[in-house]
């Protein structure tokens, strides 16, 4: 059975001085296959950071990328999903 795949932009806000920053680029790295562009902007007049995610990959992917970076501390994501394609179609 093939698996379906998703197009999905992730946007993550990270306190400015944020020890745990670390961990969301190790998460970044672990999820390298599945993302296709990423966009940094720094907001120092409000103390946060903003990355831009976009993935090309299953929904169980998705929702595990996003739950692992919504488990830091101080670092929130949202996350959109566009309709279901299937693999032989990207």
């Amino acid at each position: 059975m093939e698996k379906d795949v998703r197009i999905a932009s992730a946007l993550i806000t990270v306190e400015k001085h944020n020890a745990n920053i670390q961990r969301v680029n190790q998460v970044l790295s672990d999820f390298s296959d599945s993302i296709i562009a990423r966009q940094g902007l720094s907001l120092p007049s409000h103390h946060f950071n903003i990355i831009t995610i976009i993935l090309q990959t299953e929904v169980n992917t998705i929702n595990s990328f996003a739950g692992k970076i919504g488990r830091i501390p101080e670092v929130e994501i949202k996350v959109l999903m566009h309709k279901c394609l299937k693999k032989n179609e990207i």
